[in-house]
């Protein structure tokens, strides 16, 4: 059994916070005395001094110190504990996910994880990158909460968020980047092309117009792809936005096509099972909502 209470060491704190007895027991709305004689039976339990008094003056002793650092870890963990059981009381989910489509601007989704951490009262966050049908599958098998996804599967509805410009790719130096005339679509098919794998467990039908040369190498998500692209290799379909923000990308360039070929690619957010969604999920999804444009001038 603990000799020493919760309250003797919330008691210990707030002497030391407010400066003193006098003050603290404002605080606290206690008397003077009640709080002298808690830290005087704090003391005796653990058999060290922990305070000094000098007229008006409190000041810790060296286990004083440690005492303080170790207590105040103590009552943090204390009200957390606390605030789970408010949150699970409401109805708080302790626990959700979310499938991200691999395109989604990251500096979008810092901004939402950073405001959901804000108000989202410790419920924790599982984020799932995902490409084109890995979306579709984790709305159609239920296998987030929410999903940001380029495809809204029939049966389902999506609110949608914004549309994400992609255009294909190569190094500077790559023949499709230092042809002196535009390129011919059908030129593209000659050459390598760095594809994205949606890593799917089943075929579906893929919504986006991927151009498909003859020769291909297959990655798992886009840093993949544009690491690649920077050592000379292939061209691939990228998100501007990924370029336009990395300075590590200043010697990849889009392809002057004849066509002017670019995707716009729209972007929604799809609950699975909106009736299983609780007060954290509805933040979180309120919050993709409200953060559709990257910020800037």
């Amino acid at each position: 059994m603990l000799n020493t209470t919760l309250t003797q060491w919330q008691i210990f704190n707030a002497v030391i916070d407010h400066g003193g007895y006098l003050p603290a027991a404002e605080k606290l709305n206690r008397s003077h005395s009640s709080l002298h004689h808690a830290i005087q039976k704090l003391q005796k339990q653990l058999g060290v001094p922990l305070l000094t008094v000098s007229g008006k003056q409190v000041r810790l002793t060296p286990v004083g110190e440690v005492m303080r650092r170790r207590s105040q870890r103590l009552i943090k963990d204390a009200e957390e504990l606390e605030q789970l059981a408010r949150t699970a009381r409401e109805g708080w989910e302790t626990e959700i996910t979310a499938a991200v489509e691999g395109i989604y601007p990251p500096l979008l989704l810092s901004n939402v994880l950073g405001r959901f951490h804000d108000q989202g009262q410790g419920t924790r966050l599982k984020i799932d990158s995902v490409i084109l049908n890995g979306a579709v599958e984790a709305i159609t098998k239920a296998t987030a909460d929410l999903v940001i996804s380029p495809i809204v599967p029939q049966g389902y509805l999506g609110s949608p968020l914004m549309s994400v410009k992609m255009a294909p790719y190569a190094h500077k130096r790559h023949p499709l980047v230092t042809a002196k005339a535009p390129i011919e679509t059908g030129e593209l098919h000659r050459h390598l092309q760095i594809v994205i794998s949606d890593r799917t467990t089943q075929k579906l039908p893929t919504a986006i117009g991927w151009l498909k040369s003859e020769q291909r190498w297959t990655v798992s998500d886009f840093h993949q792809a544009r690491d690649i692209l920077r050592t000379g290799h292939g061209f691939c379909w990228l998100p501007n936005h990924m370029i336009e923000n990395d300075v590590n990308c200043s010697d990849l360039r889009p392809l002057n096509t004849r066509d002017k070929l670019e995707l716009l690619v729209p972007l929604s957010l799809v609950i699975p099972a909106p009736e299983k969604l609780g007060p954290a999920g509805r933040l979180l999804a309120d919050l993709f909502r409200k953060n559709t444009k990257l910020d800037g001038p």
